[in-house]
């Protein structure tokens, strides 16, 4: 996976109001987890257009699917993001968009971006749509006409608005109700993150019946679920599993064996270095001195002839 990021442009063609609103929200503060707004400013057909980042990610199921069963640690790390978020939007802290469960994602650093759509926003002037289909092609018929008899400039101006397209709803469906609710769709992603932890778990039979009472909740309720999660386990770094080798005898990419005569000298280098630890340094043929008694005399003499040596 890259890490090279993209950009999605928006526009405020189907409810300015709502993606005013939430282009003001999100260039305020977007925080770590939510994708910025990079410029702001019109598409061709003057409607409030937006710039969102595009980061190189995977969707949360396909990043659990590489996980595997994650542990408790990276259980909290993948959902406390999304149950803080829930609880702001919630509250009315943050607004979010139309949050599908596709649109919640991992980066390759194990960290949660949540990719919303904005409400009211159609996709920035990419195609043409219109009911009669030949309407488009009488329309500019006359420009067409006109663009072989005019100067230059005039045919780089007529060009430019000819080629001008309309801003048009994403291709995708409608989004149900329940994406639209993006607290909701995120305490969801949330509770299929702990559907794959060991269902022997302690934490399993408590967790659970919380997030799913969370879904529907207050803000006070979310917080209340992120406290429980919190306390689980202490989080830990997503690691991605290196992928399985296609033969039994093959060596993994990039690790080599060491030879057997620098492995056998490092076995004897070891069984050394730990007998000394565990029974000290030999001191005569019957006695032994403890490698921490050694290091603190050494320790103190150098000491002394270091103050030795500055007073003269």
């Amino acid at each position: 996976m890259t890490t090279t990021a993209g950009s999605r442009r928006w526009c405020g063609a189907q409810d300015p109001a709502d993606f005013s609103g939430w282009v003001a929200d999100r260039a305020a503060s977007a925080g770590p987890h939510l994708v910025p707004v990079t410029r702001v400013g019109r598409c061709p057909q003057g409607h409030l257009a937006a710039e969102v980042l595009d980061p190189s990610t995977r969707a949360l199921e396909d990043a659990l699917e590489a996980l595997g069963t994650p542990t408790e640690g990276v259980a909290v790390t993948l959902t406390v993001p999304l149950l803080e978020l829930a609880a702001r939007a919630r509250s009315g802290a943050v607004v979010l968009g139309v949050v599908p469960f596709g649109a919640v994602r991992v980066d390759e650093a194990g960290a949660i971006v949540v990719e919303d759509r904005p409400p009211g926003a159609s996709v920035a002037c990419t195609t043409r749509t219109s009911a009669d289909p030949g309407a488009d092609a009488r329309a500019t018929a006359p420009a067409t006409r006109a663009l072989s008899r005019s100067t230059p400039v005039a045919r780089a101006e007529a060009a430019a608005a000819s080629s001008r397209v309309a801003c048009t709803p994403p291709a995708h469906p409608l989004p149900s109700p329940r994406d639209l609710d993006g607290a909701r769709q995120l305490v969801t992603a949330a509770r299929s993150v702990w559907d794959r932890v060991d269902a022997r778990s302690p934490a399993r039979s408590t967790l659970d019946p919380v997030l799913d009472a969370a879904r529907d909740g207050d803000a006070r309720t979310i917080s209340d679920a992120l406290d429980l999660v919190v306390g689980v386990a202490p989080p830990r770094p997503v690691r991605w599993s290196r992928p399985g080798l296609a033969f039994p005898d093959e060596e993994p990419v990039g690790v080599g064996r060491l030879p057997d005569d620098t492995t056998d000298a490092i076995g004897s280098v070891a069984r050394v270095v730990r007998d000394l630890v565990e029974r000290g340094i030999p001191l005569g043929r019957e006695r032994r001195v403890p490698v921490r008694h050694v290091l603190v005399g050494t320790v103190v003499a150098g000491g002394l002839v270091t103050a030795a040596t500055g007073l003269r």
